[in-house]
């Protein structure tokens, strides 16, 4: 099993508790970090971006910062 897997937006949406099309919004409008592995050789209706666990994982840290100090 690898290590750090390679998760598709609905990967991505259960493993942070999030809905498939939040997740994608927030890709959307740069808030989330674009996908490691975009599929940009496929036409548009059939890419099937992906996005390193350590990736995901690195990102979802650094909102919760954010959320954090904005809490206090």
């Amino acid at each position: 099993m690898d290590a750090d897997p390679l998760m598709t937006v609905i990967e991505v949406a259960n493993h942070l508790r999030l809905t498939a099309s939040s997740w994608r919004a927030e890709v959307a409008d740069g808030t989330a970090p674009a996908p490691d592995e975009p599929d940009d050789d496929k036409p548009v209706h059939r890419r099937r971006p992906r996005w390193r666990r350590s990736t995901v994982d690195a990102w979802n840290a650094q909102r919760r910062l954010r959320g954090q100090s904005q809490e206090a």
